[in-house]
């Protein structure tokens, strides 16, 4: 397996709005989509679109929305076989996007019920590549606790363990410090590696002493890509406002991009390159993913 991919599952419902509603306003759907997502989902989905061999572990519920994602992935060729059903409703994600702006309300469900003994471990340790992306885990630390128990093993396995931890910089430098410990490339954003150490420059300078690569996006600025000392700027092509369709998921898409090189034994800035590709294709579509292939 070249990529398998873990973290949370979710449907996501994405609400088009003409504006992002203030306190005790009201604003009219311009339009509903329904799409699979999840961070490491999203990323794997582009990685299967672009060729490559991947799978995923993760839980959906015994409902529609959870034979809805795994039918989404198995569309883009996406091995399921790590995908377990669970008693209880699906993960959903709701996503409000206005033009380039959105916002992101998450139900969790059975994504919370991942534990250890559901992680196909002999997958993780067949893959050249495992991408590792956050859950949720307000009500419990169960899926949290088997993340990183699969990236330990992803990584004494011989993978390469790539992470984008999402929300979970909210809980602090401290607490992500093991699942760092076992990552080879880091992705954030630039709010991202803010919450961490609040700034991107010290955020780079504190992580470098424990992770490999750590690159840190920031939307239509340089992104930047820190290896044994040394930072890159790489710049993205732009991209015409009046073609932004969706923000949502360009980092999933990006994170693809990069792990592409990553795979042909590319140069980090040609990995960076890649990546800024993939994600201006994903801005232009609906929802964190493209178009299965028919």
């Amino acid at each position: 397996m070249e990529v398998t991919g873990i973290g949370a599952l979710n449907l996501d419902e994405l609400l088009f709005l003409p504006r992002m509603p203030k306190r005790d306003d009201s604003v009219p759907v311009e339009k509903r989509v329904r799409r699979g997502g999840g961070s490491a989902a999203n990323t794997v989905a582009w990685l299967a679109h672009m060729g490559r061999e991947t799978a995923f572990v993760g839980a959906v519920g015994r409902d529609e929305a959870g034979e809805l994602l795994i039918e989404d992935l198995k569309a883009y060729g996406v091995d399921v076989r790590g995908v377990v059903r669970k008693d209880g409703r699906s993960g959903v994600a709701f996503c409000l996007v206005a033009g380039g702006d959105r916002r992101i309300l998450v139900d969790p469900g059975v994504n919370d019920d991942l534990g250890t003994d559901d992680v196909d471990v002999g997958l993780l340790e067949s893959s050249e590549v495992v991408h590792a992306s956050s859950f949720i885990g307000l009500r419990t630390e169960k899926p949290m606790r088997t993340l990183l128990y699969a990236m330990r093993k992803a990584s004494a396995g011989g993978a390469t363990v790539t992470f984008s931890p999402g929300t979970m910089v909210l809980r602090g430098p401290g607490y992500l410090e093991p699942y760092l410990e076992v990552t080879d490339v880091l992705f954030l954003n630039a709010t991202e590696a803010e919450h961490l150490f609040g700034s991107v420059e010290r955020t780079i300078r504190e992580v470098s002493s424990i992770v490999d690569v750590i690159v840190v996006t920031r939307g239509s600025e340089p992104a930047l890509v820190h290896h044994d000392g040394d930072t890159l700027e790489v710049p993205p092509e732009p991209v015409p406002e009046g073609e932004i369709v969706d923000p949502t998921g360009a980092g999933d898409a990006f994170a693809a991009g990069f792990i592409d090189g990553l795979l042909d034994g590319e140069d980090l800035e040609t990995c960076c390159e890649r990546g800024h590709e993939v994600a201006s294709l994903c801005l232009r579509v609906e929802g964190c993913r493209p178009e299965p292939r028919s």
